[in-house]
């Protein structure tokens, strides 16, 4: 008997042909409704050999959670079926959710790698209500969700099980070898137990392994030529209440793909609109906080830039387009972004176009090429230029990249860098390189070996993001993965790593290093605890002066703990406690994180997150070589709710306080020696006080089309007081309005 319903967004193709082994005509069109009922799904390739991954089993699930996942090639795309068997009395989870949100839910998952070479993947996820996630899985192991593309997906349900079909169009990801008959690729299939936060997946391998994307089963499927050609014109009306002035913005972006070996994005008088908004960060740190970037043509057909070092800096940062001109007057407004992706022969090409409006813009150039040596080696290169007039500067950078698999359990992978600065006729110039060694022998073990060096005038930051030049570092690990096979165990399986870093500057001095131990607990009803030990080693700190003196630092601990919960009834939370030394001693803060979400109804959810932390011992950069020492109060509350009306329709608040007191702050200057010294001046007490809300309603139009309404309101301010209550500040936060405003914004894809 039929009990549910279907969520469906466009209609199915001709379904074609999959192999095992052979390859079998397809002559009707499979609908996507959520139903397997089509005679073409009897020629799918099939798998039904799911195992526990989460926690890390390697068993079938219980009896009544069968799963099969099949797989056609279509004149459209991939489309791809799953049949769930979750009998009655085993709790359903199917909250709806806006795209991309990761709670525990019942949910299947299909990653592809069109290219088959272990370079990058696209994610698609289906939760049994029909919300959807959408990522780009690269280096390996990690995953994206800022891409959002065209795709298809139904789900259906009934007592017994439920199923859902997806489409996966040819021209959702640039792919080289176009010209065959039949492709070459990897696939992985995964399911999620919203009840438990179980997963069971084929092939059955994990993130936390090194090499997650080269475990990928490989299959064969025909290959079709698909042309397609869209254009979305938009159009904004943002009233600024504060000045009372409304602006308005017109503009196009278009996206043409002639042959399956070519494609073009370009957009014209852009005008992204606030309609994402970032957390809110208070940071004293020398290294800037990332930001991730949710504009539409910045993200898709976006993976063959995205090129990462070790630690995660990027090659290309697209929110460098479009940020704060040169001469500070606000943001940049972007006259043109072009983008081209394409192949010719084996080789991947890209070549990617931004220029900026006035005398203070910029111009953005990145070309990237990846060539497939062997089926075990690619090679690939970037370059990157900006020209930035108003400032008399202009960068260049090269990178050469190599990942090679010599066998299935090693992988190895290598970049070289070279950057050339022209600033106002001194030129910079320097090189980098960085190497990795993956090597998994078995699925209980795996091993790591790293060496980074960037030179200290290498700077890849004006259209990347670089947390750090002038470090030569190492590091190395090993981790192993306990499963519990005594059914009686709480426990499913643990993992244990032990990870050892040491660190230098291109002076010679010893920066700290780190011994860290990483334990990760996988309950088998659902709930996880992770606790890690850090010890870090004394050492030269050589950034928090921003170059103006080296810190000894001394030797300290870090402990962290994490608790995350399943499902219980309506609730899910979870707690964190962090203690680390954040000052002169060795005396260590403390920081409470503490979270619940509350689904009342399949269309309201919500979210609390509250944060307090503590400290007695804060060393903070005042400027030059001067530095405060203070204690320390923070205070945060994260608030979001989500209500779903109807299929189309998403209502949802985002709201954010931070706050920080400073008191009892002593002067202090850094001297010559590498000690700070006390002056035995006192420092004013401070407070900051930092407040965000956006209220969004989404009216989704059809694929990739939205109207959106959002008002946002925040604002941040720093007082030099004594003593304010935490009421106080919150009452201050609440008046807050440095930025107050409604914004309208349109477009709809033809």
């Amino acid at each position: 008997m039929n009990v549910g319903c279907c969520v469906s967004q466009l209609s199915g193709a001709v379904a074609a042909v999959l192999f095992l082994g052979a390859v079998a005509p397809a002559n009707a069109a499979i609908v996507i409704d959520g139903k397997l009922d089509e005679p073409e799904w009897a020629q799918a390739a099939r798998y039904d050999d799911f195992r526990l991954t989460e926690p890390f089993q390697l068993t079938t699930p219980d009896t009544g959670l069968a799963t099969e996942a099949r797989l056609l090639s279509t004149p459209d795309g991939i489309v791809v079926g799953f049949r769930l068997q979750q009998e009655p009395g085993v709790q359903r989870v199917k909250p709806r959710l806006e795209r991309d949100n990761g709670n525990p839910v019942d949910s299947v998952n299909f990653i592809v790698d069109f290219n088959g070479d272990g370079n990058t993947a696209y994610s698609f996820t289906v939760s049994l209500s029909g919300s959807i996630q959408d990522g780009v899985v690269s280096n390996e192991n990690v995953i994206g969700y800022d891409w959002d593309t065209d795709w298809s997906w139904a789900v259906s349900e009934t007592e017994e099980d439920w199923q859902v079909e997806m489409q996966i169009p040819w021209t959702v990801a640039p792919m080289r070898g176009t010209d065959t008959q039949a492709r070459e690729m990897t696939v992985y299939f995964s399911r999620q137990f919203g009840g438990t936060g179980e997963r069971a997946a084929f092939p059955a391998v994990t993130t936390e392994n090194g090499s997650f994307l080269s475990a990928f089963e490989r299959v064969e499927v025909p290959q079709y030529r698909k042309a397609l050609f869209h254009y979305w014109p938009y159009v904004t009306a943002s009233t600024d209440l504060i000045e009372g002035r409304t602006r308005y913005k017109a503009g196009v972006d278009m996206f043409w793909k002639p042959s399956p070996n070519f494609q073009l994005s370009a957009t014209v008088n852009p005008d992204f609109g606030q309609v994402e908004a970032d957390d809110i960060v208070i940071n004293f740190d020398a290294i800037e906080v990332f930001f991730s970037d949710r504009r539409p043509f910045f993200t898709e057909n976006q993976s063959l830039f995205d090129v990462r070092t070790g630690d995660s800096s990027r090659l290309v940062h697209t929110r460098r387009i479009g940020a704060e001109a040169d001469d500070g007057s606000g943001i940049s407004d972007i006259n043109a972004a072009l983008k081209l992706n394409g192949s010719f022969g084996n080789v991947s090409y890209g070549v990617m176009a931004a220029v900026e409006d006035d005398a203070a813009g910029r111009d953005f150039y990145a070309a990237r090429l990846l060539y497939p040596v062997s089926e075990r080696l690619n090679i690939g290169w970037l370059g990157t230029f900006v020209d930035r007039p108003f400032l008399d500067r202009s960068a260049r950078v090269n990178e050469l990249d190599m990942l090679w698999r010599p066998t299935d359990t090693l992988l190895f992978n290598a970049q070289w860098l070279g950057t050339s600065v022209d600033q106002q006729g001194l030129e910079y110039d320097d090189t980098g390189y960085w190497l990795r060694m993956n090597w998994t022998p078995t699925s209980a073990w795996a091993y790591r070996l790293e060496a980074t060096h960037f030179g200290r005038d290498l700077n890849f930051n004006d259209l990347g993001f670089m947390r750090r030049n002038n470090l030569s570092e190492q590091r190395g690990s090993v981790a192993y993965t306990h499963r519990f096979r005594d059914e009686d165990s709480p426990l499913g399986s643990t993992r244990l790593q032990l990870q050892a870093m040491s660190r230098e500057n291109d002076f010679g001095d010893r920066l700290p290093g780190s011994y860290v131990l990483v334990n990760n607990y996988s309950f088998r009803n659902g709930n996880r605890i992770n606790a890690n030990y850090s010890r870090f080693t004394d050492g030269w700190e050589d950034l928090i002066s921003r170059g103006n003196g080296l810190w000894r630092r001394s030797a300290r601990n870090r402990t962290e703990v994490e608790f995350a919960s399943r499902r219980y009834g309506d609730w899910a939370f979870g707690a964190g406690f962090t203690a680390m030394a954040t000052g002169l001693s060795a005396e260590t803060g403390r920081e409470l994180e503490l979270w619940a979400d509350w689904f009342p109804s399949d269309a309201f959810n919500a979210s609390l997150t509250l944060g307090p932390e503590r400290t007695g011992d804060w060393l903070i950069w005042e400027g030059g070589t001067d530095f405060g020492r203070y204690s320390r109060r923070g205070d945060s509350i994260r608030l979001g709710l989500s209500w779903f009306p109807g299929l189309r329709h998403e209502l949802r608040l985002k709201s954010e306080w931070v706050a920080i007191r400073a008191s009892d702050g002593t002067a202090y200057v850094l001297d010559p020696s590498g000690d700070m010294r006390a002056t035995g001046a006192e420092l004013e007490d401070f407070d900051i006080n930092s407040f965000g809300l956006q209220l969004r309603y989404r009216y989704l139009i059809g694929p990739q089309s939205d109207v959106y309404l959002a008002y946002s309101r925040g604002g941040e301010s720093r007082f030099d007081r004594e003593d304010p209550g935490l009421s106080d500040l919150l009452d201050d936060a609440l008046s807050l309005r440095d930025s107050d405003q409604v914004l309208v914004k349109v477009r709809y894809r033809f």
